[in-house]
């Protein structure tokens, strides 16, 4: 397989998980942070994502048989596909993938307007969460075997479900922010902020589990290229904290005061940092699926990963204080002389 195949693969990969992490964290979203309020918008959030789960999750499927094949054609790739089904236990769990996310998409479409509730949101919500489940089984954990094997799929499987709740609901989160105001602006943000922070300690909890397993010791960290990729995703992640540590502990406070609206803009602009860092760190983690795991190899000591890891933070960090930084005198005058003025009766 050519280094071309490789990363088109992984390209493939990284944006058919981030579509199935968006589905959950919708419904996740609608769940936990709406509950019984309208949500207007965020079935087309959901059907958009299921449609590029599917359609990505299926050209994925289709390129590994054209490999498997080594067919040069679409015919030759659908020809193969039987005997991959056959032999190998990925092709039928990727194939289980697809099937559940055409009952998902079936029944996003079924639903007259709005993303419900009760019942009829559990089905769906569980639909897209067995199906982004299977993911382990994917990769490096469902290759692993015994104990070894079982910790890393319960380590992964903890790190899908925090990427779903908080990665994967910022498109929905961002949407709301748009369309919200007041009283019920701030409690979907603290609802969020609260959501996020669990989801955070079982993406940190989840991902030192698989990193202490696969990646083998803190030399391989930086001399293995799996290592390396790890470490840009695990600053990533970290920039991705530093936005949201911001929104937390910032911004939603400014929500309620004389600069309001200066604070929902600037969370709104976070929010959509956040959602990109996001796409980056599900990309890099598609790319790490095809490397070796750095305990298998030998370590070749590097700095540079190190530092792009540093600059990473660090960007992150003065975009973070940017965000931050305090509301000017004469915009807080001016802010409030609206906030205080009254309506024409």
């Amino acid at each position: 397989m050519t280094p071309g195949d490789l990363a088109v693969l992984a390209l493939l990969r990284g944006t058919h998980v981030a579509a199935l992490l968006v589905l959950a964290g919708t419904f996740g979203f609608r769940a936990v942070v709406l509950r019984g309020a309208p949500a207007p918008g965020l079935r087309r959030i959901a059907i958009l994502a299921a449609v590029l789960a599917l359609g990505l999750g299926g050209a994925w499927f289709l390129m590994e048989a054209a490999q498997l094949g080594r067919a040069d054609s679409l015919a030759g790739a659908f020809a193969t596909v039987p005997a991959m089904l056959t032999y190998f236990a990925f092709a039928r769990l990727l194939l289980l993938r697809l099937g559940l996310l055409t009952l998902a998409l079936a029944g996003l479409l079924a639903v007259p307007a709005a993303l419900p509730s009760g019942w009829r949101l559990v089905l769906l919500a569980g639909l897209a969460c067995v199906a982004l489940g299977v993911q382990p089984w994917l990769g490096h954990a469902g290759a692993a075997a015994g104990v070894t094997g079982a910790v890393l799929v319960g380590a992964e499987l903890m790190h899908l479900a925090g990427a779903a709740l908080w990665l994967g609901g910022l498109p929905a989160f961002a949407f709301a922010l748009r369309r919200m105001t007041g009283r019920g602006l701030v409690r979907t943000v603290q609802r969020f902020s609260a959501l996020a922070l669990a989801a955070v300690l079982a993406i940190a909890l989840g991902g030192a589990v698989e990193g202490w397993i696969l990646v083998g010791g803190f030399a391989r960290l930086s001399g293995t290229g799996y290592g390396q990729t790890v470490l840009v995703k695990t600053a990533l992640f970290a920039a991705a904290l530093c936005l949201a540590a911001v929104n937390r502990l910032v911004l939603t406070g400014r929500l309620d005061g004389p600069a309001a609206a200066l604070a929902h803009r600037r969370l709104r602009a976070t929010v959509a940092v956040e959602t990109a860092l996001g796409m980056a760190i599900v990309l890099t983690a598609g790319w790490l699926a095809d490397l070796p795991p750095g305990a298998d190899l030998t370590a070749v000591a590097r700095s540079w990963p190190w530092r792009v890891a540093g600059l990473i933070v660090l960007l992150a960090g003065a975009g973070a204080l940017w965000f931050a930084r305090p509301v000017g005198r004469s915009h807080s005058l001016q802010a409030g002389a609206v906030h205080d003025r009254p309506s024409p009766s």
